[in-house]
């Protein structure tokens, strides 16, 4: 079975590598890698799972991912038309803070706090270019040397910004096992495949290869979710998106997102974003 540990190529006599991604979608399986990443969404939208944290990315998303942090950033369908125009872009460098030398003297023990930090992935929304997003579009242009200073500049920007979010409620250790990720990558698969669709216990049991009861227990202990709870964040998440960019009612937005019916629903969506789908709605136009 293959592991989604992902290899990171390596750059000789480099201590970091800069990465520029430029494509229709983003790679869209779960996966980890014992590299700290450090990301600037600058074009696309979709689904991202980082850790236990399920929401959205957008452009100017900017994401400090800690090593073996499993994450997918999974682009929204219309991405995987194949006659649309639409593009992924992101910046990305990946680094192992022993390496990176300058990590550890006096003068960076504020960022030691924020790789702490990023062992539940860190996030700052830009929302429009800043001086941030603008370091690090700039990185593949830039010298080696050039790009270390930019990585240690940008690190300084993220540790000392007071919109920084932290995402994961856990922090993640290197994985027990890799087939245990390749179950996820399914099961996740499927649930953002297949959540406008009526979804049992046993269905997702099937995907993983597992018994009902087997697969409660081996989702528990890797996402400290039980199925419903992670079934009900993905339908919101969608429910999100579409009452902020399509002129659907919510009753007929709960119904596509997979659930069946409306007060169940307005129950989810509070219980999750801590607003009913009016008020999210009211608030998300006034944000755009």
């Amino acid at each position: 079975m293959k592991a989604l540990l992902f290899r990171v190529p390596a750059v000789d006599d480099r201590s970091f590598r800069v990465q520029e991604d430029v494509e229709a979608h983003f790679y869209g399986r779960l996966h980890f890698h014992p590299e700290i990443q450090l990301t600037l969404i600058r074009e696309g939208e979709g689904s991202q799972i980082i850790g236990d944290k399920i929401d959205r990315f957008r452009p100017y998303d900017v994401l400090l991912l800690g090593a073996n942090l499993p994450h997918v950033f999974r682009s929204d369908p219309e991405y995987y038309d194949t006659q649309t125009a639409l593009r992924s872009v992101s910046y990305s460098i990946f680094f192992m803070p022993d390496q990176v030398r300058l990590f550890g003297l006096p003068e960076t023990a504020h960022l030691m706090q924020l790789l702490n930090d990023a062992r539940h992935g860190v996030r700052l929304r830009c929302q429009e270019p800043t001086a941030l997003t603008d370091m690090l579009e700039s990185l593949p242009h830039q010298r080696p040397f050039e790009q270390l200073v930019t990585l240690m500049r940008a690190m300084d920007e993220l540790a000392n910004h007071p919109a920084r979010e932290v995402l994961s409620t856990s922090a993640y250790e290197q994985p027990r096992r890799p087939d245990d990720h390749q179950r996820l990558d399914q099961v996740f698969n499927y649930l953002l495949l297949h959540y406008a669709s009526p979804i049992t216990l046993e269905d997702v049991a099937d995907v993983a290869n597992l018994t009902p009861t087997a697969f409660c227990r081996f989702f528990k202990i890797h996402t400290r979710k039980t199925f419903s709870q992670l079934l009900n964040e993905i339908r919101v998440e969608h429910a999100c998106r579409l009452l902020l960019q399509s002129e659907q009612s919510i009753s007929q937005i709960a119904f596509a997102c997979g659930f069946t019916n409306l007060s169940n629903f307005n129950r989810q969506f509070k219980a999750i974003t801590g607003k009913t789908p009016g008020q999210y709605l009211k608030t998300g136009r006034l944000d755009a």
